[in-house]
């Protein structure tokens, strides 16, 4: 008995000083954000106190603590599980926010509050078990506890149980998609969030235990150790991250050198990110930083063929003019949003917090419409664009922040790659001629996109560097580089079906030795482009006798895992795309 108590105070009394050290680093983050202290030591500590605080729960109930101890640690289980909710949904929303005030209000408002509350109510829970020990000297018994009577649940709580046992077992469902390339478009949610998953199944697991009230019972050991299970397994995106981070590293150095950090202005480093993740940004978001922004700007309306009708739009997002040193100064990026070729928009269906992020560190940024084609269908890819449009629809202060996600009606046409290609084309006449009112520079450009977008980023590139393709691109725009996401450039069936010159369906063709460096993002487990993809890429400029291509590939990512601006996958990328662009602006 007397271990037990030694046991439970040591639990009691380390969870509460982890609650306690994480709310007051909570509190500064959100007021450093970037520039916060000790962000490398404060995410494992985190991490420690949601742990600490779930086994304090399991452990007051096997205990048998006190009934008002026992609904203390009910509510931390319902308050935690709601805010692994709503935490990465609230985090999407603000970044994919054009106006920083209303990005700020979602995070404040609807980010810290479920966060510090969980928090503040795993502290009350292991202050009073410190208490219930050191008063007392032991747990009183709630005889309804003891396990050796049957039990014979109300109506409602059964269907509360069976409710929750339900929703148990999707977490198996899910680990498997995790695990495996899963092909259907669930998994662009999964592997990002996987570390609200990792703490939000074994509280649900405690949950049903301690509804069931059973704890030798079968049921209950199995339910205990599957949430045990659920957690290991979602935890593992985040631990294998690491050693990701490490093969970058090496990458870099060697195509760069040892010492490559010290080819960027240290100025620089004032500025980009200190530190290739950040776990109390990964649950509480990044401010957007300061930047202004211009939405809907006209760049093409076709008005004969089979452009007839069409009008092409793009959004800039700069830097402030009065902020003058910023890294990015001088170098402007063209942003190409995905969807295979049918679907998609710029904005919120963009990762539109990248647009912003760049832009507050000195980069002008367009993100940009192109033609998208109905000469294909993908059913599976309309539904999920039309349900996340929906849901972008329905989201407040929608009216004038956020736009669609799938494909306007005033881009959708009979469109080959060719038109697609033209289409880019023409907004780099429209970058050319529009430099100076933008504040951009045609003499630094860095391309990007993602899956359709990352194909056609790497075709517009390839195009204008090879300069062999001067009909269709302004001459003046200087590409130093482009950053292709998951780069659909084998989905050679459905780009035969689009249809379109040669070395639009194979921009492999483009390769040369001279081509502009190049920097990619692949997850591993990647059920719609598959991370063979870039790896066969990448031997192409090696066998063109260029070595400026690099990949990261991403552990257990999944599709557009980099969604999630503050997922560990996007944060690790984001490090080192800074500094490709910097090295070669």
């Amino acid at each position: 008995m007397l271990q037990q108590q030694l046991t439970g105070k040591i639990m009691a009394g380390g969870a509460f000083a982890l609650n306690i050290v994480s709310i007051n680093y909570g509190v500064i983050f959100a007021f450093a954000q970037y520039s916060a202290p000790l962000q490398a030591l404060f995410g494992p500590v985190l991490v420690a106190t949601f742990i600490f605080n779930l086994s304090l729960t399991y452990w007051n109930y096997k205990k048998i603590a006190k009934r008002g101890l026992q609904r203390w640690g009910t509510a931390y289980l319902v308050i935690s599980m709601s805010a692994m909710v709503i935490l990465p949904a609230a985090g999407f929303a603000a970044s994919s926010s054009y106006d920083p005030r209303t990005a700020m209000t979602i995070l404040i408002v609807a980010v810290y509050p479920p966060f510090l509350t969980t928090l503040f109510i795993g502290a009350i829970q292991a202050g009073k078990t410190y208490s219930a020990h050191f008063d007392t000297g032991r747990f009183t018994c709630n005889e309804s506890h003891t396990g050796k009577a049957s039990i014979n649940l109300a109506g409602n709580r059964k269907i509360l149980l069976a409710f929750l046992l339900c929703a148990l077992a999707s977490g198996v469902f899910l680990a498997y998609i995790l695990l495996s390339r899963y092909p259907g478009l669930l998994q662009v949610v999964i592997s990002p969030n996987a570390l609200f998953l990792a703490f939000f199944y074994p509280a649900l697991a405690i949950l049903i235990i301690k509804i069931y009230n059973r704890p030798r019972n079968f049921l209950s050991i199995a339910t205990f150790t599957l949430g045990l299970c659920l957690m290991i397994i979602f935890i593992l995106p985040l631990l294998m991250t690491l050693p990701a981070v490490n093969d970058a590293e090496n990458s870099f150095k060697s195509a760069y050198g040892e010492n490559w950090r010290d080819q960027i202005d240290p100025a620089a480093k004032n500025h980009i990110l200190l530190n290739k993740f950040s776990l109390p940004a990964y649950f509480l978001g990044f401010s957007p930083g300061s930047y202004n922004y211009q939405k809907d700007i006209l760049f093409f309306e076709g008005t004969a063929g089979i452009d007839k009708g069409i009008k092409l739009y793009c959004d800039v997002f700069r830097p402030p003019p009065e902020k003058t040193d910023l890294p990015g100064i001088g170098s402007t990026i063209i942003r190409i949003h995905g969807g295979a070729w049918i679907a998609g928009d710029k904005g919120i269906a963009n990762m539109m917090q990248m647009n912003s992020y760049l832009a507050s560190q000195g980069y002008t940024v367009f993100d940009i419409q192109y033609g998208l084609t109905d000469r294909v269908t993908l059913p599976q890819m309309m539904i999920m664009y039309d349900f996340l449009d929906g849901i972008a629809t329905s989201l407040p202060l929608q009216s004038s922040d956020f736009t669609t996600i799938g494909a306007p009606d005033s881009v959708t046409g009979p469109f080959t790659l060719d038109d697609m290609i033209r289409h880019l084309g023409l907004f780099s006449h429209f970058l050319v001629q529009n430099a100076d009112e933008y504040g951009a520079s045609p003499d630094s450009v860095f391309i990007s996109g993602g899956s359709a977008g990352g194909h056609l980023a790497t075709a517009m590139a390839l195009a204008i560097a090879g300069g062999e393709h001067s009909q269709l691109f302004n001459p003046q725009v200087n590409v130093k580089g482009y950053i292709p996401f998951y780069p659909a450039n084998r989905a050679t069936k459905i780009l035969e079906q689009i249809g379109g010159s040669a070395e639009w369906v194979d921009v492999e063709k483009l390769v040369r030795r001279d081509s502009p460096p190049c920097l990619i993002f692949q997850g591993t487990k990647d059920g719609m482009v598959p991370k063979e993809t870039a790896l066969l890429f990448k031997k192409r400029y090696l066998g063109a006798g260029n070595k400026y291509c690099k990949i990261i590939y991403m552990p257990l990512a999944a599709h557009a895992a980099d969604y999630l601006f503050t997922g560990y996958y996007n944060q690790a990328f984001l490090y080192y795309m800074e500094r490709f662009m910097l090295m070669h602006q």
